[in-house]
């Protein structure tokens, strides 16, 4: 290995140390609740490497939140939901998503680009938009 890919390869270690000890230390304290461990779980997914992967779901219940938390402005709330999603494939899995300053709509679809448990980008769609694959998978969640 040549010093310049040493001092990537370091970096990109130290990156990822720094990660887990985030996501580490929200877990583990009990003061840091209020959404920061999606926060931290969400910026760690971006980090590892690893594929992104287009899945759908329902939109969530308005009042289906698993948590929530103020904004950087502090003038709204983010609200944190788990959703079930589905490839164009039928592989399902559970994906974290974090609504910006509104709560969910309840109807509809999302088309969600996912990165390990989390929707890295996410915007609604209509039902005809959603993989046949992925209604299966979906519709076989709710029997």
């Amino acid at each position: 290995m040549r010093s310049s890919e040493k001092r990537s390869h370091r970096a990109s270690v130290l990156l990822l140390v720094l990660a887990a000890a985030i996501v580490a230390a929200v877990a583990l304290l009990p003061s840091c609740s209020g959404g920061w461990g999606a926060v931290a779980q969400s910026v760690l997914d971006r980090l590892v490497p690893g594929p992104v992967v287009t899945m759908w779901a329902p939109v969530p219940h308005p009042d289906s939140y698993v948590d929530s938390y103020g904004d950087a402005t502090g003038a709204g709330t983010n609200y944190v939901y788990k959703v079930d999603a589905a490839t164009g494939g039928g592989d399902h899995r559970e994906i974290t998503i974090i609504s910006f300053g509104r709560k969910a709509k309840g109807e509809g679809f999302l088309e969600i680009d996912a990165k390990g448990g989390t929707g890295v980008h996410y915007r609604e769609v209509t039902e005809a938009d959603v993989p046949e694959g992925a209604l299966t998978a979906l519709r076989g969640d709710a029997d």
